[in-house]
């Protein structure tokens, strides 16, 4: 039986994921058929976690920069307690 793979993000991600597998996409094709489909495609018509994976990943990177990168003293305090 054939998995269902669900989209889960927004039509401006699925854009963005559609332009980064442009870029990166190595099927073999041979006049117009695919002969043999890369790890890509392969893994967005058989990987549901991995997709659900990236589009975790995305929403989460500016925070994980900010958090990184950004001085201790201009982030907001993560436990604080207003009194």
């Amino acid at each position: 039986m054939a998995r269902r793979i669900t989209w889960n993000g927004t039509t401006e991600e699925a854009l963005a994921l559609l332009q980064a597998l442009q870029a990166h996409c190595e099927c073999r094709s041979d006049a117009g058929r695919t002969v043999a489909p890369c790890a890509v495609h392969v893994m967005l018509t058989h990987d549901q976690r991995a997709i659900d994976g990236l589009l975790f990943m995305r929403r989460m990177a500016a925070r994980l920069v900010t958090e990184e990168f950004e001085p201790a003293e201009k982030r907001p305090a993560a436990n604080a307690v207003a009194v």
